[in-house]
């Protein structure tokens, strides 16, 4: 591919349940075929020459406010993904690192918690790539989080004379990333609920598609990369 390649995208994969209504079916189905198309969506990706993919999994409104029965069903298809991810040949071909990030390891049942981890430790040396996978999360909550811990460490270590750019950078979940090149949203909604990745998403060119998240495909991915190609970023100047 002869062309200007994001080096970090970023997705906010909605529609799963509206796709599901539409075909009379429940959010269940529309979630587990959400997400099996996403490892065949991120490996094109990959391939394509992008060096790190985020997803937006789950959001704290999701685990709150969703059905018990629709919470049931996620905690189900995301054990049965990192189950497969643990196992999946195209992961460690590629030397992708996986993270998650987000309150998961507080909200998630240990078995459902069990494949993640093994995952996040048995690609944890991997450096080519990065699939991250954002769980039980949003924006404002990770900066508050990044506010609480320069607070804490100034209480304990006394080290903090002014916050800088550089500190809140390392607070973040997301510190050992580069910043975000492309989010692309799915579903029709031109927005960034919650402020996802708010601090890494600053300078970011935004895609947004009526396509909902399961019919989009490879194809999709590239009209995506494709029209990122096609823009001349400005970075604020």
């Amino acid at each position: 591919m002869d062309k200007n390649i994001p080096n970090h995208v970023a997705i906010i994969p909605d529609g799963n349940r509206r796709w599901a209504r539409a075909r009379g079916k429940n959010a269940y189905y529309g979630h587990k075929r959400g997400v099996a198309l996403f490892e065949e969506v991120a490996m094109y990706g990959f391939d394509a020459g992008v060096k790190h993919l985020s997803v937006w999994g789950m959001s704290i409104d999701n685990m709150k406010k969703r059905s018990k029965t629709e919470v049931a069903g996620l905690m189900s298809i995301f054990k049965r993904e990192f189950d497969g991810l643990v196992k999946s040949e195209e992961i460690y071909a590629r030397r992708i690192k996986v993270n998650i990030f987000g309150r998961w390891e507080e909200k998630f049942p240990k078995l459902v918690k069990k494949p993640m981890w093994g995952v996040i430790e048995a690609t944890k040396n991997y450096k080519e790539r990065t699939l991250n996978f954002f769980l039980v999360y949003n924006g404002r909550d990770e900066m508050l989080q990044a506010v609480q811990s320069i607070i804490e460490k100034e209480r304990s270590e006394k080290s903090i004379t002014k916050v800088t750019h550089k500190i809140i950078r390392d607070n973040l979940y997301t510190k050992s990333l580069p910043p975000v090149d492309m989010v692309i949203r799915t579903a029709g909604d031109p927005h960034l609920s919650n402020g996802f990745m708010m601090w890494d998403v600053a300078d970011a060119e935004l895609y947004f598609t009526n396509k909902m998240w399961p019919d989009f495909n490879k194809r999709e991915f590239n009209k995506a990369l494709e029209s990122y190609s096609n823009r001349r970023r400005r970075l604020g100047s």
